[in-house]
């Protein structure tokens, strides 16, 4: 077998990235989805905002109205109504137009069509240009009044409209308005609770109330928005939680072989810095993407519906906006995939200076890290800034276009206005308008480089996702292994390092009976604890088996085996915790139990069995005495990597974790730095005492370790030199004699001599 989990999906890896994107797309849709409860209350909210905010624009021309032109606001809403109803420009003619137009004095007030009805309307060949409507029904009344009746006749209810004709003669026309939509009804209904006076204060008190109302918009506006960004953060921050959770499902369950390849600092940066790009690109997405179109196709609506012709003249410039987004966001791809990678490289870098520090600083190589870590940053600064400039140049690209396609209504507007086919008013609110279509329009410029920057984040988060775990790549269905082995064999085991020249494991043949103890003895390199890797399943054989009673280890499940295991290794691992969870960690139940009481402490629990097993196995491995002198006891947190205490004391507590777990068989890997004479007789006598009745198999650095042992393994380059006694390799072995000679006794007297493991 090969070394598993290493490799990324291929098949992905060879879609096209245009493909590409769009599965990991809608992956990351399907995390979002499962957050629907907090989604779709925020896109309602986004929705209210966007209807508020073209409402409050449609209340532009209102406004306009009673603060430009001389009539009332009702008696502009009458008239569009009847100009609605009757399908023709009409205008109030007043007795200040008679002289001019030549009528006599009996017609003082009344409405004058303003251009002739167009074809297939309703006044067809009886209306024309200059025509003057005298009377509604037989009764002559003011244009105010004329507006104000028409606009209030019941549906389907014909009319006699007395004409005027610009010769002097009268014509009674017969017909039946059109009737009034929805919205104009409720614009009528409106207005009659404003003052119908065109009098200094009823224009001033109209403006109060238009005022309010938009003061009300605002508010239901902004308390629309804060519902709606924050919903989005919450489900945007609840899918990145669970997106995360399934990344450390994943990454705990890979085989070692991928972090001996891949190392752990890419997995970081795809934790941290590739899961902010997500969140930042799906909160765009949530809120941008949906409230700017619906706010801008709003003011579109309403536009069209006052200047069809321009409006769409002005929306030219849509399509060469389209293409720049789409240009810009595949650059930005690229460019954001290959930062992302060069976070992974500083994270990596930073890592092992700091971890080394001391290394560094003793071989004064701070110049050299610190020129290292510039390279890398410099690297990433250089696709930092290509990001920026793209996404800079966007903005301003993108408000150009909507500078100059405004530019050119804005000449087209003026000039309707001075041939009187529109009023000042109608020509400022679609000037405003237009900038409230191309604003959102601006603002939506550098989602597409958003989006291509989540998905490239979201690219390497599901291809870790995507690896197979330890789990999913072994056969269904098999069996636990039974606790205690009588018999452990190593058969013609061969393994090798990818990329390594030769193997680290080479036709190792071991017979191992039960309660024996072995210890590995072998210069740097020569497999011992690639063996003991082996043996836990850390790695697969190229060749040979592993048994356990005649029954190769590979048909039994994986997490039956590792619990029949203690480890204790050689770079002892503890956890930046308290004393207590260290231990604890040791046997997963119990120290899931205590953690679910203290973080529930107002619960009421029974009582947590085996909780006294924590210090009884402290004791144990000679722990407890200086446990009881810190702080808190065993409740106190010891810092990252066990900062705070010395290295005897952490591999003591490596020891009470072992005893606790009470697995048949114990892998031991001596260390052999910052351990005093006394740390290291007490850990000799907590692992002869738990070893009683175990297998063992004992790394050992020192002499007095061999001495526990029953059989002593000499290995050199992954093979099996000799074995036997301490006599006996004394008397055979030259490879040994060397060992014991150069460096296990040395260790033993007390020498700074070079470790053997």
């Amino acid at each position: 077998m090969r070394v598993r989990g290493t490799n990324i999906d291929k098949d992905q890896k060879r879609q096209k990235p245009s493909r590409a994107v769009t599965i990991y797309f809608r992956r990351l849709m399907r995390h979002v989805w499962r957050q629907r409860r907090f989604l779709f209350p925020a896109i309602v909210c986004i929705v209210i905002l966007a209807a508020s905010y073209s409402a409050g624009l449609g209340a532009l021309i209102p406004v306009m109205k009673v603060m430009i032109e001389e009539r009332s606001l009702p008696a502009w809403v009458y008239q569009r109504i009847c100009e609605t109803r009757l399908e023709v420009r009409l205008e109030p003619f007043s007795r200040l137009d008679r002289p001019e137009a030549g009528v006599p004095p009996e017609f003082d007030y009344s409405a004058r069509a303003a251009d002739k009805p167009a074809r297939n309307t309703l006044l067809r060949d009886r209306l024309y240009e200059s025509d003057l409507i005298v009377a509604l029904d037989g009764a002559r009344m003011t244009a105010t009044e004329f507006f104000r009746r028409l606009s209030d006749l019941p549906n389907d209810a014909p009319v006699v409209l007395t004409i005027r004709r610009s010769d002097g003669a009268f014509e009674n026309v017969t017909c039946t308005p059109k009737s009034v939509n929805t919205a104009w009804r409720a614009a009528r209904r409106a207005v009659t609770w404003l003052p119908q006076g065109d009098s200094r204060d009823d224009r001033l008190k109209t403006l109060v109330y238009i005022l309010a109302v938009l003061v009300l918009f605002s508010l239901v506006q902004n308390a629309a928005r804060f519902g709606g960004e924050y919903l989005v953060a919450v489900a945007v921050a609840r899918t990145l939680v669970s997106l995360r959770r399934q990344m450390y499902r994943k990454v705990l369950r890979l085989p070692i072989s991928f972090f001996a390849t891949r190392g752990t600092s890419d997995v970081m940066s795809r934790f941290v810095q590739d899961s902010q790009d997500i969140y930042r690109g799906l909160t765009f997405l949530f809120v941008q993407t949906i409230r700017e179109p619906l706010k801008a196709a709003g003011v579109f609506a309403m536009a069209i519906v006052i200047a069809p012709r321009v409006t769409l003249f002005a929306l030219i410039v849509t399509p060469g906006a389209a293409w720049l987004i789409r240009y810009f966001g595949k650059l930005v791809r690229r460019a954001n995939r290959r930062l992302l990678q060069g976070y992974a490289r500083m994270l990596a870098g930073l890592e092992g200076a700091l971890i080394g520090i001391r290394v560094v600083k003793g071989f004064t190589m701070e110049r050299y890290e610190r020129r290292h870590l510039f390279a890398v940053d410099w690297a990433m600064l250089r696709q930092q800034l290509r990001i920026e400039l793209i996404e800079a140049a966007s903005s301003p690209l993108f408000e150009l276009l909507g500078i100059a396609a405004g530019a050119g209504a804005t000449v087209w507007f003026y000039n309707e206005m001075l041939d009187q086919r529109m009023t000042p008013t109608v020509m400022i609110t679609m000037v405003v308008m237009l900038v409230a279509i191309f604003d959102p329009m601006r603002k939506m410029s550098n989602l597409y480089t958003r989006l291509q920057r989540c998905n490239a984040a979201a690219e390497r988060v599901f291809e870790i996702v995507d690896l197979k775990t330890e789990e999913e790549l072994e056969p269904g269905g098999l069996p636990r292994l039974p606790a205690g082995p009588s018999e452990i064999e190593f058969d013609h085991v061969t393994f090798q390092y990818p990329g390594a020249d030769r193997p680290a494991v080479a036709d190792f043949t071991l017979h191992v009976r039960k309660g024996e103890r072995i210890a590995l003895v072998g210069p740097n390199g020569s497999g011992k604890t690639t063996l003991l890797s082996l043996l836990m399943r850390f790695f697969e054989p190229h060749s040979g088996r592993i048994r356990f009673d005649g029954r190769p280890i590979n048909e039994y499940s994986l997490k039956s085996l590792r619990s029949q295991i203690s480890l204790v290794t050689q770079d002892t691992v503890i956890f930046a915790d308290t004393v207590r969870h260290n231990i604890a960690y040791g046997d997963e139940r119990l120290l899931r139990g205590m953690i679910m009481r203290e973080r529930h402490p107002q619960r009421r629990f029974p009582p947590l069995a085996g909780a006294e097993r924590i210090e009884q196995a402290a004791r144990a491995a000679y722990a407890d005495e200086f446990i009881s002198a810190l702080p808190q006891g065993y409740d106190t947190p010891i810092g990252e990597h066990g900062a705070t205490l010395s290295g005897g004391q952490k591999q003591r507590i490596a020891i009470a974790r072992a005893i606790l777990r009470n697995a048949p068989i114990l892998i031991f890997d001596e260390a052999t730095s910052q351990i005093d004479s006394d740390s290291e007789r007490k850990i000799h006598r907590a692992v002869e005492e738990f070893l009683k009745d175990r297998t063992g198999f004992i790394i050992a650095h020192r002499f007095s370790t061999i001495l526990q042992a029953d059989r002593i393994v000499v290995m050199d380059a992954g093979r099996i030199v000799d074995s036997g006694s301490h006599t006996e390799l004394m008397s055979r072995c030259a490879l040994y004699r060397k060992l014991f000679e150069t460096q296990l006794s040395h260790d033993d007297a007390g020498a700074d001599g070079t470790s053997v493991g």
